[in-house]
């Protein structure tokens, strides 16, 4: 069946439904709050017109304000039965960060949403685009007004195209949205990891609740509960679909919560057998040394890359972090494509204010780093750190680093550093 689209008609008569879809915490077994999404519906909803192509049809004609104001009530409209029935829902409702001008922003629409249908501002997560951005002062202008107000704050799609930190300093979010790029098959790709690690670290600083959208697989989910995410959406729980029509998701939440379960506890037993294999071959390499003099280290140190394959580079400190022997490194473990931008320390270099040398220093016997990529050899590794004396009695600092293979979310308070040569 063909429709004939007049957009202006559309927005004048309200033809436009609203789907929500729900934003859970797996930890505290519930349904957070739901994000409304809008879509055209024409000729009695036989034809349902997406939100791009409504938005690109409504921006044609100069009416892109009026849509989104269209928009916002039917989902405050559509949202105030469920906040009747669960007062401490939130409703995630996006605004157009491109319509923010210094004669929009005073406008009271949305304040006046809230109280018509008596949802508190306090329930109201109001998304923002950075990268749709285009008066900086009109949005903070938008922010600090409705902050005030009592409404939150989240910064969507982070991570995604042109955003930046600079909003998150500016902005202050009380939520931070991960964009789904960076969460699709983030189990299996270490970089996904490492930029969502640090920006659920930096949440976590600045007070943040952090949202992954976007989840759709279960072994998203367990990795994004390890790595910190607070709040998860995505198909794995819930497709967006009318108020009327709520999924029970229940199940779906109980499994991967017994996924997290299993992969907690087998994070912590490898962690620990990890723990326990690395002391033992630190304290091994330690124990040979000691039976040496200092002009033998480099030859027992050949022998020791050849011994163990898991061993990426090896060199010795004095105690002052001053390197008194050459970084002898295993070229099987060295991507020849990478030599010319990661060099290993030279003897000579100072590593008194690395983070595997200080606790040494201070007093501690040993120090093992989080995971990182190494400036040695451009792999992901860790560092081993020791005392350890040679024949003679002198003391001098042992430093490993080892290969480290692992898609496991990182143990943060388990982390000593993350740094090396």
């Amino acid at each position: 069946m063909s429709h004939t689209l007049d957009i202006e008609s559309l927005i004048h008569n309200r033809q436009i439904i609203t789907h929500f879809q729900p934003l859970v915490s797996i930890r505290q077994g519930t349904v957070i709050g739901y994000e409304a999404l809008s879509r055209g519906a024409v000729g009695n909803g036989e034809l349902i017109i997406p939100p791009d192509t409504l938005f690109t049809l409504a921006a044609l004609r100069g009416l892109s304000l009026k849509l989104d104001r269209a928009c916002r009530e039917k989902a405050f409209t559509h949202f105030a039965p469920l906040h009747e029935k669960q007062k401490e829902l939130l409703l995630f409702v996006n605004v157009d960060a491109s319509l923010l001008t210094a004669t929009v922003v005073g406008s009271g629409h949305i304040e006046t949403l809230a109280n018509t249908l008596g949802i508190s501002p306090n329930n109201v997560v109001i998304e923002i685009i950075e990268s749709q951005v285009q008066d900086t002062a009109a949005l903070m202008h938008f922010i600090n007004r409705h902050r005030a107000l009592g409404f939150l704050i989240a910064l969507d799609d982070v991570g995604a195209g042109h955003s930046n930190l600079e909003r998150i300093a500016s902005i202050k979010p009380e939520v931070i949205k991960i964009d789904r790029f960076l969460i699709s098959n983030i189990h299996k790709e270490f970089y996904k990891q490492e930029v969502v690690n640090s920006l659920t670290s930096l949440a976590r600083r600045i007070g943040a609740m952090t949202v992954a959208e976007g989840v759709e697989q279960e072994e998203e989910a367990v990795y994004l509960m390890g790595a910190g995410a607070d709040v998860l959406q995505g198909y794995l729980f819930a497709r967006p679909a009318p108020a009327s029509e709520p999924e029970d998701i229940t199940s779906r939440m109980r499994q991967v919560a017994k996924a997290y379960r299993t992969y907690s506890l087998n994070r912590y037993e490898r962690h620990k057998e990890q723990q326990a294999s690395h002391r033992a071959l630190i304290r091994h390499v330690r124990d040979i040394l000691s039976s040496v003099a200092a002009s033998q280290f480099n030859q027992v140190m050949v022998e020791q890359l050849l011994t163990f394959p898991n061993l990426e580079c090896l060199y010795v400190l004095n105690e002052t972090g001053i390197q008194v022997t050459d970084t002898l490194c295993n070229p099987l473990n060295i991507n020849a494509n990478k030599r010319f931008i990661y060099q290993p320390a030279r003897k000579g270099t100072d590593h008194s204010l690395k983070e595997y040398f200080i606790p040494i220093q201070a007093g501690l016997e040993e120090c093992i780093t989080a995971p990182y990529i190494s400036l040695a050899s451009g792999n992901r590794c860790i560092t081993l750190a020791t005392r350890c004396t040679c024949s003679e009695g002198k003391p001098y600092v042992l430093c490993l680093d080892v290969m480290e293979q692992s898609n496991m979310a990182p143990l943060h308070e388990q982390a000593i550093c993350a740094c090396g040569t």
